[in-house]
């Protein structure tokens, strides 16, 4: 680890800890710009769903990209410039066919949550919002967790269901990864291929499945990616190579939380 890196992590933990003294005094100092961003520029979930429905792609920001974009590791893969340099070029995007989505900011599912959420972009915000345009709308990131599930469980279900159904699906995820293949949720698929990536740091993997992707499924298949922050990067790469590509996450994981709690 060099010098930089050290102090750079240093910097970090000491601002984790001074949230609690700071969070009222750094919330008042930002929650204009806060208020803004989630209410003026931040499509709802059910918005950003009908966009994916017209044929666009679905690059996700969450914790993981913008903890990367800042040159900082998450567990299961390394920060490198590349990565960070990709990375912010998508959130830089300007293509029509790709819509680039951010997490939340003030809202969510319970107090835990939001409370979460507050301490991340207490630590964040900052280096985020320089990167930001405010004059470019964004989709909603939660549409792959469990929040869109619990606050709209029969719109959620139906508006991903219809997006592939009676589509050829090309599924792209980590080995040993939490998605459920033969989850209900893609019963209704005409065809499906699986690709496996590497667990960790599957960012190195990317170029070999463009090309294994390119030689087996035609441009008419749905690229569905669940592989961490590498979905985001191959979400724009097959975008810009003319499929629709949708980075969902652990989609089936957020279904099976989200009707899980709500029998309890």
């Amino acid at each position: 680890m060099t010098f930089e890196s050290a102090m750079r992590r240093f910097k970090l933990r000491m601002k984790k800890r001074m949230y609690k003294l700071n969070k009222k005094r750094w919330l008042a100092e930002n929650q204009s710009d806060l208020q803004y961003f989630e209410e003026k520029l931040l499509y709802s979930m059910p918005e950003t769903l009908q966009l994916v429905a017209q044929g666009k792609s679905l690059a996700r920001f969450g914790d993981g990209e913008i903890t990367l974009m800042d040159g900082d590791d998450i567990d299961f893969q390394k920060s490198s410039p590349e990565l960070a340099l990709e990375l912010e070029n998508i959130l830089k995007n300007q293509d029509e066919k790709l819509l680039v989505c951010l997490p939340t900011i003030l809202t969510a599912c319970d107090d835990d949550e939001a409370n979460w959420w507050l301490k991340f972009w207490y630590v964040r915000w900052k280096d985020l919002k320089q990167k930001l345009s405010f004059e470019h709308s964004y989709g909603h990131s939660m549409v792959t967790r469990p929040d869109f599930f619990i606050m709209y469980p029969e719109q959620a279900v139906q508006a991903w269901k219809s997006i592939w159904q009676n589509r050829k699906i090309v599924l792209i995820t980590g080995e040993g990864s939490k998605l459920n293949l033969e989850h209900m949720l893609f019963d209704n698929v005409s065809t499906r291929q699986i690709i496996y990536s590497k667990a960790m740091n599957a960012y190195a993997d990317a170029n070999r499945i463009i090309a294994e992707v390119q030689n087996t499924a035609g441009q008419n298949c749905l690229i569905l990616i669940a592989l961490g922050p590498t979905g985001t990067v191959l979400a724009k790469r097959f975008s810009d190579l003319g499929y629709q590509a949708l980075d969902i996450g652990h989609i089936t994981s957020s279904y099976d939380a989200a009707f899980q709690q709500k029998a309890g």
